[in-house]
């Protein structure tokens, strides 16, 4: 890559967060002539100007990362959203409504989900909700404040939902109800360089961040992280995307020449390709599980830290961390670590079992109600991971404990 080429690379990183690789060098060509300069010489100069040179950085920007999204995308991830359980947590910690943040939300079709099961949970009349949309993109951001969308975006919506909360237009395109409008709101936040949560907003009930950090290189993934957990408020709920749970895997595909598309769809993304197993990360997580099998605590978290400064977002070694904190009397940090791993991993019933135990040793019972419930919601026979860190445990047994735990001391 060409030493002009590279710089502007570099300030979509430090912008954006976005690696731009090698084999990308045509396409970050493509997107700086499209922001009006003529090459990468000409962009350098224009980004420099102390006029204009932060709108021509915002107009990359923009041609780097709007990409496609749509209605209802990761379906069953959603569905399986507490709502109820989530406005009565927010209730509980004062507030009359559950607030949510949809970070990196492109042009709003997410946002405008989120409103439309929340409606379709918490009505009839208007639910309380509130949610909060953002997006580095300002060309983004006006797409999804005008909320006009092509059929394509709406496909995933059954008849029934797509008729009661969007309108067809007679161009041929599908507007969103008033109703909807009236619970989004759009804010412009750099998720990279700004803190979270944006600036004049409290912490969230629900914070929702979904195949963005398969973009990021493992150091930004890490601080990204650390700053959405300070935007959830209390036992809130953190949401990351499925493509996201293999960010570390992404980044060894990405160094091989296989990285994010630029201005491209987000729609089967490249993550997909990335779904074989990683051997090493197997050794690193088997080492824990013996460590901790024979009471070498110390020994079995530096295992769980080697994995996880490869695999940032590796839900088994944050169960496994838990367990051993769990188990060296650390209740607090177990909850943080079965919390992280469920906010990888939504449908890990085991951590959500574990975590009940945590915050029940906290003395949190209303918080270990909230992790058994879930636990019961998304425990399955199929998921194998019990065969491997919890010894052949029965799950019927661990869906009989929760339930004698949420009929027994935590009543009331």
């Amino acid at each position: 890559m060409r030493a002009a080429l590279q710089q502007i690379a570099a300030l979509v990183r430090d912008e954006a967060g976005i690696l731009v690789r090698e084999s990308q060098a045509s396409a970050l060509e493509a997107a700086i002539r499209r922001t009006g300069a003529a090459d990468p010489q000409t962009f350098l100069r224009l980004a420099e100007d102390p006029l204009e040179g932060r709108a021509a950085i915002d107009r990359l920007i923009d041609q780097v990362t709007v990409q496609e999204t749509f209605f209802l995308r990761d379906r069953v991830q959603l569905e399986a959203i507490a709502w109820r359980l989530l406005l009565e947590s927010a209730r509980e910690a004062g507030s009359p409504a559950v607030r949510v943040w949809v970070a990196a939300c492109a042009t709003g079709e997410e946002a405008y989900t989120l409103a439309l099961l929340a409606s379709e949970a918490l009505g009839p009349g208007p639910p309380a909700v509130d949610i909060l949309a953002t997006d580095i993109s300002l060309a983004a951001l006006e797409h999804a404040r005008r909320g006009r969308y092509r059929p394509r975006s709406v496909q995933q919506l059954p008849e029934p939902l797509r008729s009661r909360w969007l309108h067809l237009t007679d161009d041929g395109s599908f507007e969103i109800d008033e109703r909807l409008r009236a619970l989004v709101r759009f804010k412009r936040h750099n998720l990279v360089r700004e803190a979270s949560p944006p600036h004049g907003e409290d912490r969230f009930d629900f914070v929702v961040c979904r195949n963005v950090l398969i973009y990021f290189d493992t150091p930004t993934v890490e601080r990204v992280i650390a700053s959405l957990e300070g935007a959830v408020r209390g036992t809130g709920t953190l949401l990351l995307g499925a493509a996201d749970t293999l960010c570390g895997s992404a980044m060894r595909v990405a160094a091989a020449g296989a990285g994010p598309p630029i201005n491209g769809d987000r729609v089967g993304a490249a993550p997909q390709l990335l779904r074989q197993p990683l051997g090493r990360e197997d050794d690193l997580l088997d080492q824990a599980l013996a460590a901790a099998d024979g009471g070498r605590a110390t020994e079995a978290l530096a295992a769980v830290a080697k994995l996880l400064r490869e695999q940032p977002l590796n839900a088994d070694a944050y169960f496994v961390r838990g367990l051993v904190e769990l188990g060296e009397g650390e209740a607090a940090r177990a909850v943080h670590s079965f919390r992280r791993a469920l906010y990888v991993d939504p449908a890990f019933g085991l951590a959500a079992f574990q975590l009940g135990h945590a915050y029940d040793a906290t003395g949190d019972r209303a918080a270990a109600r909230r992790a058994y419930e879930q636990a019961l919601r998304t425990l399955t026979l199929d998921d194998g991971r019990h065969d491997r860190i919890l010894d052949q445990v029965d799950l019927s047994d661990v869906a009989e404990a929760c339930r004698a735990r949420l009929s027994g001391t935590l009543r009331g």
